[in-house]
């Protein structure tokens, strides 16, 4: 072959050509763009954000919508007014993947002032689902200007509609100390929806980090996460699980995790002991569950919802865990590191082994009961006991099923 004949591919067309299948893929699934032999990139990410609203929202705002010109789904997000617990509340979700946020408790001031609230709004959920920021930055600014329109069509009231019942069946995740609704913003966008007839049932914040991948051509999550190691004190027997999160988590959304990890129910009280080098007590952090408790003297005491894992991963703490007062099942929680640069929103169990006892087996003594009864087919108690572990839902040590549950679980109220 001549060289005359050799064609020279860059790496920036190479990445151009990967952007445009990826793309013309996108549409294909979501039917969101119009398909055309000669696609345009720079048309596609025209600079302006398209807020579509109700006659519900046009009515309290007091405009006259502009003719939406938009087509693009990912610079569209339609906007409705509902009154929750008597206050007025605003949801917003993106017309290409039903991601959103609310907005609750707004006055005639806020109203005003919509345009910031919602950009800040975006920003805001966003950064929530821990998007690299420069990331979110580049989305605004290439979405331009906001501008007012009507609804875009039955397809995407019907979403907008789905979010807002989820936000009234939710209405104990709003809080009314703020107009950013943090809680009941996590808790709409993890609803169980199909983007249209023939898609699978997906969850909104999945479609979204889609969405954002292809815009920013590169993974679009980063943030601090810690890497802990959690062994349960089960004497004869060894149970130990490896976990990293992220850090920004509450010791509330740590228990949620622990309960996973180790197949436990979370039927029970629970708290967290941080223990300084020398092993002294520096927080007792409790559950809410407990509504009648002592004051400690040797150590300040805090509920599990209101105090950051963060604030304790910087020093050599080490953290006992306690679950089930009745059973007594302790345990240790090493931290291991930190990692900067983790690319999940989501906990992750790296390794782990050992089975973790049923709920109310009876502490120590009793799990030790159980297996012995267990392992013995002969044994008097053998099927009852088959019978009753089976009610308890007890199985392996099972890591695939564990991380299914991990995805989602900061997700729940925490």
């Amino acid at each position: 072959m001549s060289g005359k004949d050799v064609l020279v591919i860059s790496p920036k067309e190479i990445l151009r050509a990967w952007k445009k299948s990826l793309l013309l893929y996108l549409m294909d699934c979501h039917e969101k763009w119009d398909r055309s032999e000669d696609l345009d990139l720079c048309a596609i990410w025209r600079k302006e954000m398209q807020i579509c609203c109700t006659k519900k929202l046009q009515d309290e705002l007091g405009i006259v919508p502009e003719k939406g010109t938009e087509e693009n789904d990912l610079f569209c997000w339609s906007v409705h007014l509902i009154i929750v617990n008597r206050r007025k509340t605003v949801v917003a979700v993106n017309d290409s993947n039903r991601f959103g946020f609310v907005l609750h408790g707004l006055k005639a001031k806020d109203f005003k002032g919509l345009n910031e609230l919602l950009i800040q709004g975006i920003r805001n959920c966003l950064k929530d689902e821990n998007i690299k920021s420069e990331i979110i930055e580049g989305y605004l600014e290439r979405a331009g200007d906001l501008m007012f329109a009507k609804t875009r069509g039955p397809k995407y009231v019907a979403r907008l509609n789905k979010a807002c019942e989820r936000v009234n069946i939710y209405d104990d995740r709003l809080d009314t100390r703020g107009i950013f609704q943090t809680l009941a913003t996590k808790v709409m966008n993890n609803d169980f929806i199909k983007i249209n007839k023939e898609s699978d049932y997906e969850y909104p914040h999945e479609l979204l980090n889609l969405d954002l991948k292809v815009f920013a051509g590169e993974e679009i999550v980063m943030c601090e996460a810690v890497d802990l190691m959690i062994k349960l004190n089960l004497d004869r027997n060894s149970a130990w699980r490896r976990v990293i999160t992220p850090v920004d988590i509450t010791f509330k959304q740590l228990h949620q995790i622990l309960q996973a990890v180790f197949d436990w129910k979370s039927h029970h009280m629970y708290d967290f002991n941080i223990l300084d080098e020398a092993g002294k007590c520096v927080l007792n952090v409790i559950s809410e569950l407990e509504e009648v408790f002592e004051p400690r003297q040797d150590c300040h005491m805090c509920l599990a919802s209101e105090v950051k894992l963060s604030s304790y991963t910087k020093q050599q703490y080490k953290i006992a865990y306690c679950y089930d007062y009745g059973d007594n099942w302790e345990h240790e929680i090493t931290i291991r590191g930190t990692n900067p640069d983790y690319d999940k929103n989501y906990p992750v169990c790296l390794m782990g082994e050992g089975n973790a006892p049923p709920e109310d087996v009876g502490g120590i003594s009793g799990y030790e009961d159980f297996l012995e009864i267990m392992a013995d087919a002969n044994h008097v108690e053998y099927g009852d006991m088959q019978k009753w572990a089976q009610s308890q839902w007890y199985k392996n040590f099972n890591m695939e099923f564990i991380n299914r549950r991990l995805k989602n679980i900061l997700r729940h109220k925490g």
